[in-house]
């Protein structure tokens, strides 16, 4: 087929649509190419209601709706007059019967997907907004689209109007594939939608037999992992996640951008009732620290490590206002080769923020004004042509006090035990073999201020620590360590324990815990049992 050729003359459109959106200008419009209408039940009478005569349904297929309208446009007349080739075979047949071709099919369906989104929707409600016919009509349109033209969505319409505005009244073969693609998809995502929806009602424990994901194309990115790939990011169909934002201020984001911000807000879940600030780069954590404003909480994740935040992102999870847009903007400004801030995201800026970030961006700094992802129910991974699912990790269940255990003689003290908890939900996000080194301030019991000190993931848990200790330096003595695995040997411990931490939180587990516990007694090192490990691969 050849795309740019073949323009058809629309005369005759069904239309059957749930949504009502834009369906009346659409339809004015249609009237001047002097397009006959055929609709069903509701939409011809919000068609009539504004004055446009209508041809209705049963007169094309010579019979009544029936089964409370399970049965519509499931007939013989109308799939004919759909699927027809416009050569000289098939509409003889069509004359035979007396059936008139439809050049254009209209329709959009039931919303299943609405209604599966309500936790207390019944059964019933579920299966009666299952469409049969609208499918069914869409993908017999977008079949014979070398003939017949097929809009699925109220924002087709004005583009559709344009091109037979442009070739009056006809539409090309470009458009109507494009059209056709377009209906295919959402056929498609439609019918995914179902599949997963009703395994809510599902007896079967585990996943199904089938594992589908429906998405739309958000953007394409301004290069892949490195600059000769490309790339595109789509959102998961029914989850807004992490891309519900908008880009107030510079250039496109690449698709390294996207995996640190992600990154970022794994972070971030979880600390929705403290004033938070984490720093990420190539999709690594270099600074995390929460205090009671956001200046506070910026000057001390970013001296988590200035180094590995240079060219990386800041994520915060309240607005920004002027004083932390000053230090953001300084540590970004022309007169400091060292530091320089890529991307900001936050959930709003204030105005002089804005304008601040504005003007002493040293380079591209880009600003994105977002909110943190929605919960997705499946962790994916991908190993070359593999698709592995698991349950996520639940961010939002934090680790309580109760559910520590203490095996050292050593125990942490009140304010020691607020640290480890808040150490605790910053390790179980990093990549594994994950390390923290971190500190805080308390005052009355309550963690006011918490930041980390050095951050390591590396093949070796003793390789982690190392990196994780090398970041902090100095700052080490008196801080506190977290290890999202257990220490397989003491010599993690020992190097802890040299560097002066005073109390280490991890999972229990290795046969050598014994011989760990043992040298965090003999280096009067206290160590609390999370109960759990937190591998993150």
């Amino acid at each position: 087929m050849n795309l740019n050729e073949g323009f058809k003359k629309i005369s005759t459109a069904l239309i059957s649509v749930y949504s009502k959106q834009g369906l009346a200008e659409f339809v004015s419009q249609l009237q001047q190419y002097n397009v006959k209408i055929i609709a069903t039940g509701g939409t011809r009478k919000a068609i009539e209601d504004i004055g446009i005569s209508v041809k209705k349904l049963e007169e094309v297929a010579k019979f009544p709706e029936m089964l409370d309208g399970r049965v519509k446009t499931l007939q013989p007349e109308i799939f004919a007059g759909i699927l027809a080739k416009r050569g000289e075979d098939h509409m003889q047949q069509l004359n035979r019967f007396d059936i008139e071709p439809i050049d254009m099919v209209v329709c959009n369906f039931y919303p299943f997907e609405e209604v599966i989104s309500k936790n207390n929707a019944s059964y019933e409600e579920v299966i009666e907004n299952i469409d049969i016919g609208g499918p069914s009509m869409v993908r017999a349109a977008a079949k014979n689209h070398e003939s017949v033209a097929v809009i699925t969505n109220p924002g087709q319409y004005r583009s559709v109007l344009d091109s037979m505005s442009q070739n009056k009244g006809k539409l090309s073969t470009e458009t109507r594939f494009q059209l056709a693609e377009a209906a295919f998809g959402m056929v498609s995502a439609y019918d995914i939608a179902i599949y997963n929806g009703i395994q809510r009602f599902s007896k079967k424990s585990g996943y199904s037999d089938k594992f589908f994901i429906s998405s739309t194309k958000f953007e394409d990115t301004k290069y892949g992992e490195n600059p000769d790939q490309k790339a595109a990011v789509y959102t998961i169909d029914e989850y807004t996640g992490m891309l519900d934002w908008e880009q107030i201020y510079g250039d496109n984001r690449s698709f390294n951008n996207h995996l640190d911000i992600g990154h970022a807000f794994e972070i971030l879940e979880g600390f929705d009732d403290v004033t938070a600030v984490v720093t990420v780069k190539h999709g690594n954590i270099s600074g995390f620290a929460f205090a009671p404003t956001s200046a506070e909480a910026y000057t001390l994740a970013h001296a988590c490590d200035p180094q590995a935040d240079y060219g990386g992102i800041t994520v915060l999870n309240k607005p920004v206002n002027s004083a932390s847009a000053q230090l953001i903007g300084r540590n970004s400004s022309r007169d400091d080769d060292s530091v320089y801030t890529e991307i900001v995201v936050a959930p709003d800026y204030d105005v002089d923020a804005l304008e601040i970030l504005k003007a002493k961006q040293k380079k591209k700094m880009r600003l994105i004004k977002a909110n943190k992802a929605s919960n997705y129910p499946f962790d994916l991974k991908f190993i070359q042509s593999a698709l592995m699912v698991q349950t996520p990790v639940n961010y939002y269940q934090k680790l309580d006090k109760e559910s520590l255990s203490y095996p050292t003689k050593i125990k942490p003290d009140g304010d020691t035990i607020e640290k480890l908890l808040a150490a605790w939900e910053v390790v179980r996000k990093i990549q594994s073999n994950g390390i923290l080194i971190a500190d805080g301030r308390c005052k009355d019991g309550h963690l006011t201020h918490f930041w980390s000190l050095g951050v390591g993931s590396f093949r070796k848990r003793n390789g982690a620590t190392k990196i994780a200790l090398d970041n902090a330096g100095e700052r080490a003595k008196g801080a506190i360590a977290a290890s999202d695995g257990f220490f397989p040997f003491p010599d993690s411990i020992d190097l802890l324990a040299e560097a002066g931490i005073k109390a280490v939180i991890q999972p229990r587990g290795s046969i050598r815990d014994e011989l760990v516990i043992n040298a965090a007694d003999d280096h009067k090192l206290a160590i609390a049992y999370s109960g759990s490990r937190a591998f993150k691969h």
